[in-house]
């Protein structure tokens, strides 16, 4: 879908008076965007676990626990309160 209307966009240029349209794209684009981002990251976080480190990639990006910088210093062998 994300596809077929940026596809769109290129191919109706007339159709992007349309405020309503204009916001559609937006918004999609920004998704795109956050899609892109997110990626990015997990790429990032996947080469530096798993290939550089060999471990495997903490749960904490996808987490929503507070207290996971602790868990996960612990978890490491490292003092969370390590000045």
């Amino acid at each position: 879908l994300l596809i077929q209307n940026l596809s769109m966009l290129e191919k109706n240029p007339s159709e992007n008076e349309d405020h309503l349209w204009q916001m559609h794209m937006q918004t999609l684009m920004k998704r795109k965007r956050n899609m892109e981002i997110g990626q990015t990251i997990d790429k990032a976080l996947h080469q530096y676990y798993v290939i550089e480190r060999g471990q495997e990639v903490p749960n904490w990006r996808y987490m929503k626990d507070q207290d996971w910088w602790i868990e996960y210093l612990i978890d490491q062998g490292i003092d969370p309160r390590n000045p």
